[in-house]
């Protein structure tokens, strides 16, 4: 399969401790969709300061939403079957395991509530890629018409998947407006 991202475009963004791999593996639970599965296995997902993926190895920390949420709400019985994926920010991002779709997690009044945020895992290893690059090279003294960069990068991932900017409170429109105001 062909993705729109390398293994190779991901570790010279993140090094090679930036990006963690998860492990093909299926249980009556979580029947991962084969191109998410081949994605977090070969290409990883990356890990950062902004960026925190949520895996490990050790059986004690589970990545099921419904164990991860216990105590914050009620999980709706929909997204029984997620993964926890990570936390972007301060907001979490879970995967439906059998669309593939990435979602953005927040606490409601009595429940979780979501929102789709990525079509796919694709989509977020991709826009969380060209925004690293973007990031160093405004860190490295590249700020020449740096708005205008980061509303090219905008445009960019809008047009590999719209939906990371089609909600206005998006952590997406939230980080880049952060990013245009200087605080990253």
């Amino acid at each position: 399969m062909n993705f729109a991202v390398t293994p190779d475009e991901v570790r010279t963004a993140f090094g090679l401790t930036g990006v963690v791999y998860f492990p093909r593996y299926n249980t009556p639970h979580n029947q991962i969709n084969d191109r998410a599965a081949l994605l977090l296995s070969s290409i990883g997902l990356p890990d950062t300061e902004w960026f925190m993926s949520k895996a490990s190895l050790r059986a004690s920390d589970s990545i099921n939403l419904v164990e991860w949420c216990g105590d914050k709400g009620t999980v709706p019985k929909e997204c029984h079957d997620w993964l926890v994926l990570g936390m972007f920010d301060d907001t979490t991002l879970a995967l439906a395991p059998d669309t593939g779709t990435v979602y953005a997690l927040g606490d409601g009044d009595t429940q979780l509530v979501y929102t789709a945020l990525h079509r796919d895992v694709e989509s977020l290893v991709y826009s969380l890629t060209r925004f690293q690059i973007l990031q160093q090279e405004l860190e490295d003294g590249d700020d020449e018409d740096w708005e205008g960069r980061v509303d090219a990068l905008r445009a960019e991932i809008a047009e590999f998947d719209p939906l990371p900017f089609e909600d206005e409170d998006s952590q997406w429109h939230l980080t880049f407006e952060e990013v245009i105001d200087g605080i990253w």
